[in-house]
Parts: structure tokens; C-alpha cells; sequence
């Protein structure tokens, strides 16, 4: 039996929620920020990635946690559709979509690189002190003899030159990385089942709520009140915070840290509209969606229902649309109004 190799790590059942079916195939609609193009696609070739996570250990196979992982996926998409369909969030379903909430939260190409480039920073900076006097690294490669009975073939002068040209990209495993994420699932899943979630319906045929690549979005309330540095980055047991992830393209949760439990809300269309920016200025550059006529909000938060998502988030307005849009607002820097948003 061949191993898997092409693994999702956005669940193929989860974008169906948010496309549809062509004969055995389910499409969906395509944003891609990054390379200003919107195209159809089968999910199948949707946020996926060879190996992503390929585990090798032991004499399992090495797509044993793909495998794994695939059953709590299709378990918690089947949760969804229930969720959906009775507007009850609540008992075996909730732990289930919390659950792929969590995993989702922590799992990503994007993660794993911010991941890699921390670690290379330390290594890096750790190379600097270490190559800073012969000395140093004299004392470090006699306590590497004492530890493998091996001594370095490359002598101090070599060593500096190889660094100072940073000649090289220092990796992390994917063993590793996958570690990480599994500790950092338990830690996430906690928080979210400590907040109080809302579930959004669209009953009509006025718009639906997109989903990107980067689906479990946590944003500040009042971003106006936390440091402009600070304002990308939260953490999920911030107070000042909320979470929105879409369900499907017609329902979307959000998890605030007080309200009522388990609550249902009408979604009606600024509402959507101000999902799907939160969602889009969130993302790692992609959306996606059932049709190429989207509800949102600009990033000079005039609502839109159009085909030209894409064009509006990677042209920058014009002067006079800037001019406009401080007089309505009456502010006097753009940077504020969109963090506000």
C-alpha cells in the first residue's frame, strides 16, 4: 500500500464547506493575494503540502499521524454539518471543532517557517559568541571531544570565514516542528473551551463568509488600546481578544471571554462584510470561497459585493480616496482606522 504524500493542513472537508461539487470533485474559488490571480481549483490541491506531516518513527509508517490526525479531521467536519444545521454548538460537537480549531490554530507552512527563522536567529547569535575569540571555540570543541571521542577536522579560521559569509540556511526538522505543535494544541485547545462562543447564520442570499489559509483568526477588541507594535500579535489568553473562525460559507463562530454560552445570532451583510476583512487582513495571502463575487468590507471599510477582492487589497487607494475616507472618519491617519476595524 503506497504511503500518502499529499497531506492538507487545512482539511479537505472543511473547504468543501466552502465550495462545491462538479461531478466527483469539489471546487472551490481561489484568492491568491500573493500572486494577484483568481482561479477555480479541486480542494484536493487546496493548502496542502508533500509530507507536511511525515513522521518518522520507529517502524510505524511514516504517514501514521497524517492518518491520525485525517479521523479527528473528519470526525470534527462532521461535527460541523450538525452544528449548522441545528444551531447548537454544544456537547460532543463543540469538543470536536474546538479540537480542529486548535490544530489549525498552530499547524501551518507559514508557522512552522516563523518557527524556523526564530531558531536560526538563537543558532546564529549563539555562533557569534561562540566564534567571537579563538578561545571560545577552542573550550567549545575540547568539551565536544570529551563528549564524542571525535575531534574537529575544521580549524577556527575556517569555521569564522564559513559563518561570516552566511553561506548557508540552517533547517528544522519536520519531526520537530510537528512536536511542537502537538504541545502547543493542548495549551490552545484549553483556552478556546474557556471562552463563550456565538454562531452566526446566513439565512439568505445575500452574501457568505469566506475562509484563507490562516482560518482561526484571533484579533484585539479595542486595538486602539494596545501599543501599535503589539497590535498583530496576540495571544489567546489576552482578555482584550476575540476568535472568529468560519464553519462553513453560511455560519461562522465567534469565542469572546464573557456573553451568554452557546448563542445563535443572524449574520447580516455589514456583518459579513466585516468578517471577511478581519479574515483577509488576517490571512497568509490566501481566500477562499464558493463564487468570485464576494461580501466585504474595503480596507477603507466601504462595504463591497463584487468580483474585485484581489484588486481592492493589493492597489493602494488613491489620494482622494484617502482624503475621503479621513473626512467621513474624521482621523487623521489611515494606520489607525484599519487597526480599529
Amino acid at each position: 500500500m503506497t504511503d500518502s504524500r499529499n497531506h492538507h493542513f487545512i482539511p479537505q472537508g472543511y473547504l468543501r464547506g466552502f465550495g462545491w461539487k462538479r461531478g466527483k470533485h469539489h471546487m472551490v474559488i481561489v484568492h491568491d493575494f500573493n500572486d494577484k490571480k483568481t482561479y477555480e481549483a479541486n480542494t484536493r490541491n487546496v493548502c496542502a503540502q508533500r509530507d507536511f506531516m511525515r513522521f518518522e518513527f520507529n517502524d510505524r509508517a511514516p504517514d501514521w499521524l497524517e492518518t491520525e490526525f485525517g479521523k479527528l479531521e473528519s470526525r470534527s467536519v462532521t461535527a460541523i454539518r450538525e452544528v449548522v444545521s441545528s444551531g447548537i454548538f454544544d456537547g460532543e460537537n463543540k469538543d470536536y471543532i474546538l479540537n480542529l480549531m486548535a490544530l489549525l490554530a498552530v499547524r501551518s507552512p507559514e508557522q512552522r517557517e516563523n518557527i524556523r527563522e526564530f531558531q536560526a536567529r538563537v543558532a546564529q547569535r549563539m555562533m557569534d559568541l561562540v566564534l567571537s575569540k579563538k578561545e571560545h571555540w577552542e573550550s567549545q570543541m575540547e568539551e565536544m571531544k570529551e563528549k564524542t571521542g571525535k575531534s574537529s577536522l575544521v580549524t577556527y579560521e575556517e569555521a569564522k570565514n564559513f559563518h561570516m559569509r552566511g553561506e548557508y540556511k540552517i533547517e528544522v526538522a519536520r519531526e520537530r516542528h510537528i512536536q511542537t505543535e502537538i504541545g502547543l494544541h493542548h495549551t490552545v485547545l484549553q483556552l478556546l473551551g474557556q471562552r463563550k462562543w456565538t454562531l452566526y447564520i446566513v439565512s439568505g442570499d445575500y452574501g457568505e463568509f469566506i475562509t484563507t489559509n490562516r482560518p482561526v483568526v484571533i484579533a484585539y477588541i479595542n486595538p486602539e488600546s494596545v501599543p501599535l507594535l503589539l497590535r498583530h500579535s496576540p495571544g489567546f489568553g489576552l482578555k482584550n481578544t476575540e476568535i472568529y473562525f468560519p464553519l462553513t460559507s453560511r455560519a461562522l463562530l465567534i469565542g469572546r471571554w464573557t456573553g451568554n454560552e452557546a448563542t445563535v445570532n443572524p449574520a447580516n451583510q455589514p456583518f459579513i462584510g466585516v468578517m471577511n476583512n478581519q479574515m483577509i487582513q488576517h490571512s497568509y495571502g490566501l481566500a477562499i470561497s464558493s463564487c468570485r463575487t464576494v461580501l466585504y468590507h474595503d480596507p477603507l471599510l466601504r462595504l463591497r459585493y463584487d468580483d474585485q477582492l484581489i484588486n481592492r487589497f493589493t492597489t493602494p487607494p488613491s489620494a482622494e480616496e484617502i482624503a475621503q475616507f479621513k473626512a467621513s472618519h474624521g482621523i487623521a491617519d489611515i494606520s489607525e482606522a484599519s487597526q480599529a476595524d
